[in-house]
């Protein structure tokens, strides 16, 4: 088992990224980590370059929580609340943490903090469907994109989407509610906080999100409902 790692203190969120195209090597050890059920989901995909993804994903997933749990990585048990958020559930008395995966392509992150939930999301970069603006604004957040310039709106809209879904993670509801639900005044890049939840501006002011943009070709955020904590870069 690799070296234990310190949790996150109260107020902060740890965050880890790392390369899913990964050799054989790779790929058997990770393996040989994974549940029966993620072994089972691994072999529902299609492709093989996604199959090797969800293994490295997965894999280096439970690398780190045993790292943070003092426990080897395939005994780390996760399980599903019922809007399909993974929890860790073999924590060691004192040790709860809780965390957040995400991947985009070849990238994985990952967020672990202590006490509060939190949601993470990265985006590649790629060409936006004309229809997507759509389903992701909200009537407001549309006006200003449109009235952008075509020049900014390819990295605006998936520095929007990704904080709409790093919250919406964070609520553990996935996209059951409508991403509208989240506002935000799309003029601010970086880290920001929602203009309305759930059209309402108080509620708003519980949550914040720290920017994640981990390339000029990947956009990523990290959302929390509480304002006192900061990202801490593991890697």
């Amino acid at each position: 088992m690799s070296a234990f790692l310190t949790p996150p203190s109260a107020h902060e969120v740890h965050v880890w990224q790392w390369h899913l195209d990964v050799g054989d090597d790779d790929i058997d050890r990770y393996w040989q980590t994974l549940s029966t059920q993620e072994r089972e989901r691994t072999n529902q995909f299609r492709f093989d370059r996604h199959r090797r993804r969800y293994v490295a994903g997965r894999g280096e997933l439970r690398q780190l929580l045993g790292r943070y749990l003092g426990l080897p990585a395939h005994a780390v048990s996760i399980e599903y609340g019922s809007d399909g958020k993974p929890f860790c559930t073999s924590a060691p008395r004192g040790r709860a943490i809780c965390f957040n995966l995400s991947h985009s392509e070849h990238t994985a992150a990952l967020a672990v903090s202590s006490g509060f939930e939190v949601g993470i999301d990265v985006e590649h970069v790629r060409p936006i469907e004309a229809c997507v603006p759509v389903e992701v604004f909200s009537v407001r957040e549309h006006a200003e994109f449109s009235a952008m310039p075509d020049a900014q709106q390819q990295a605006v809209f998936f520095e929007s989407w990704a904080r709409k879904e790093a919250c919406l993670k964070a609520l553990g509801t996935g996209f059951t509610l409508p991403p509208d639900h989240f506002e935000f005044d799309l003029s601010v890049r970086g880290d920001t906080v929602p203009r309305f939840v759930g059209g309402d501006a108080g509620e708003a002011a519980h949550w914040r999100i720290g920017d994640l943009s981990l390339s000029p070709a990947c956009a990523g955020a990290v959302a929390a409902r509480r304002t006192d904590w900061s990202i801490v870069r593991m890697n």
